[in-house]
């Protein structure tokens, strides 16, 4: 009978001991990332993808940070930030964070905000110098919102926003206003990502504060997160840590064929808008900066109500409640809706993810310079694959897509207008949008696009930040702009026999053979100046065309407007002339033709522009 009592007791104590544990196994078991990959597995994931045994190397160096509220779940740190001195990336490399830097500038204004020195919804002339603003197109106020959403109507810009030459580094103020962008749309009607835009808001809390934004940053934002590794200054120089970390590092560019990297060397170049992506740091400080988004203490304000109002969501795709931005934080759907930002530079590129429901975030930092696939996936890992048919309203319907469409974030005004239709997107290459309700479409079922509503009436979808608009006459404008890229080369041919006719004495010179020939050289130079401008427009180290370029281009093509006004009236004066030689007129016509169409191509695309745009 005691047998049996003690046994009972044993098996009582083991279901007892069972029924304890049961819900701890379980709760362990249920530590998941909300793609689904347990906690313990992050780390197998990461070394399964990202450590390759094949002898191909798909990434140059990379580090990535998982966490969850104040914990960190993963860190891991592959390859090297100097492949040739055989540097290894660890936790004191230090990358360029790009335009991560930008959410500093909605912090700051929310700060402020809070403490009732900024309104959000008041004309941001209200705090700048009188006049500071000066192409602007339309009189509607321009808010802190609009900046923080890139609402403010600007287009890209035309001239240069950074310099690999330290000594050309300006005062805030003085970049904003030599890169100032045309105002092309109403404000509040059109997202356009705008560089100048952020910087713009940078330079408003200067205004309010009475202090440099990088002295502000740092009492506000990184003395208070202990943020003692990261930098906001053009040149590194707030910092003394992280300018001599930042000098050790190397960017390189992936080359598919034959698969190797090309190093691209230090790629320092000093961001004149420093405020929209000149951060930089280590990943555990972008981690932390990541971190103070999830926390219920809301570190970085006064109240936790700040930091709720700034991820409410403030721009929306279509009539729905689907947030596109949220005061300046990029909103990202995956199987949970992730807010933050990514960056490039032209020697890093980076991501900052988080879900505020889980409290779930990612970090990532690269020194490679080309698009990784590989390191594309990362969120994917973390955050699951993106189910858009939870926000449809069940009625599958569809629309065509159809047109030539523009992206807003382009130069659509001045010197470098004409580049912005040389990347049209072609709607007949993609499927119908299928429609979710709401004026919210899917594209090719992965792409969340949403109608944009324009006062007059230009047909346009929202991609986050960014819009698409829809340019009906897009034949007509390509057509022009190819007749002007045409006529050049052909001007080539005739300036080459009329040499040809000079060396064999068989050419007489005349006046208005003088002025065609004028012309006929002017359109080459023209065309030789567009390309040179196009081929600024891909030096990520200027981001932009030097000033010095832009006032050549634009005086140059004034000077061909001119010119070819004269050969088409030499041309005209050909036709009207009793010579019958009937070739000779038809070459006249031929000349008035090409002259017309470069005038109209130079005028309409605004190729003259240089001073404002």
């Amino acid at each position: 009978m005691k047998m049996k009592r003690i046994a009972s007791t044993c098996l009582a104590a083991l279901l007892a001991a069972g029924t304890a544990l049961a819900p701890t196994a379980a709760a362990e078991e249920e530590q998941r990332l909300p793609s689904g990959v347990k906690y313990s597995s992050i780390a197998d994931k990461f070394d399964e993808e990202l450590n390759f045994e094949t002898g191909v190397e798909y990434y140059a160096g990379f580090e990535a940070i998982v966490f969850q509220g104040d914990d960190i779940l993963y860190e891991g740190y592959f390859g090297e930030t100097d492949r040739e001195n055989h540097i290894p990336c660890d936790e004191d490399s230090v990358f360029e964070w790009g335009s991560i830097s930008k959410t500093m500038i909605w912090v700051s204004a929310m700060q402020l905000w809070e403490q009732g020195r900024l309104d959000l919804d008041a004309d941001i002339r209200d705090y700048l110098p009188d006049g500071f603003l000066q192409h602007l197109s339309f009189d509607e106020p321009i808010t802190m919102m609009n900046i923080m959403d890139h609402t403010g109507g600007w287009c890209e810009t035309t001239y240069s926003i950074s310099t690999p030459d330290h000594d050309k580094i300006m005062p805030l103020a003085e970049a904003l206003q030599a890169t100032e962008p045309a105002q092309v749309n109403r404000p509040g009607e059109v997202a356009s990502y705008s560089n100048w835009g952020a910087a713009l808001g940078a330079y408003v809390i200067e205004c309010i504060t009475g202090e440099d934004y990088a002295d502000y940053v740092r009492e506000n934002i990184f003395d208070k997160l202990g943020m003692e590794h990261t930098s906001i200054a053009p040149d590194f120089s707030d910092n003394e840590w992280v300018r001599t970390q930042r000098d050790k590092l190397r960017s390189y560019t992936f080359n598919a064929i034959p698969p190797k990297y090309k190093s691209d060397g230090s790629q320092i170049s000093y961001i004149g808008l420093y405020p929209a992506g000149s951060a930089a740091g280590t990943i555990r400080d972008l981690a932390t900066y990541a971190q103070a988004f999830v926390s219920d203490d809301a570190p970085l304000f006064e109240h936790k109500e700040t930091q709720e109002k700034m991820f409410s969501g403030s721009l929306f795709y279509g009539d729905s409640d689907i947030p596109a931005s949220s005061c300046g934080f990029d909103v990202t759907e995956y199987k949970v809706r992730t807010m933050g930002h990514n960056g490039a530079t032209i020697a890093c590129r980076s991501d900052m993810l988080f879900d505020r429901e889980s409290k779930v975030g990612l970090v990532t930092l690269t020194n490679e310079t080309s698009t990784n696939l590989v390191i594309q996936q990362v969120p994917e890992w973390i955050f699951g694959k993106a189910d858009y048919e939870k926000y449809s309203d069940g009625n599958n319907e569809t629309r065509d897509f159809s047109g030539y469409y523009l992206v807003s974030r382009s130069q659509r005004a001045g010197l470098m207008k004409f580049t912005s239709y040389l990347q049209p997107i072609n709607a007949k290459m993609y499927p119908d949008l299928e429609s979710l309700g709401d004026g919210v479409y899917l594209l090719d079922g992965n792409m969340l696009l949403g109608e944009s509503k324009r006062s007059d009436g230009t047909e346009g979808f929202m991609l986050g930040a960014m819009e698409i608009d829809r340019d009906r006459a897009y034949p007509a404008e390509i057509s022009l702009l190819a007749a002007y890229f045409m006529i050049a080369i052909g001007a080539v041919f005739v300036l080459l026999y009329k040499l040809k006719l000079v060396r064999a004495g068989r050419h007489t010179l005349t006046a208005a053979g003088a002025a065609q020939t004028a012309g006929q050289l002017i359109k080459l130079l023209s065309a030789a100046a567009a390309v040179v401008m196009i081929a600024y427009a891909g030096r990520e180290e200027t981001y932009g065309l030097p000033k010095a370029v832009g006032i050549g281009a634009g005086t140059l093509n004034i000077v061909c407007v001119a010119v070819c006004v004269a050969a088409a009236a030499a041309s005209v004066g050909g036709i009207l002339s009793k010579n019958p030689d009937k070739c000779a007129k038809l070459r006249c016509g031929v000349n008035i033709a090409a002259n017309v169409l470069v005038i109209l191509a130079v005028v309409y695309f605004g190729m003259y522009r240089f001073w404002a745009c």
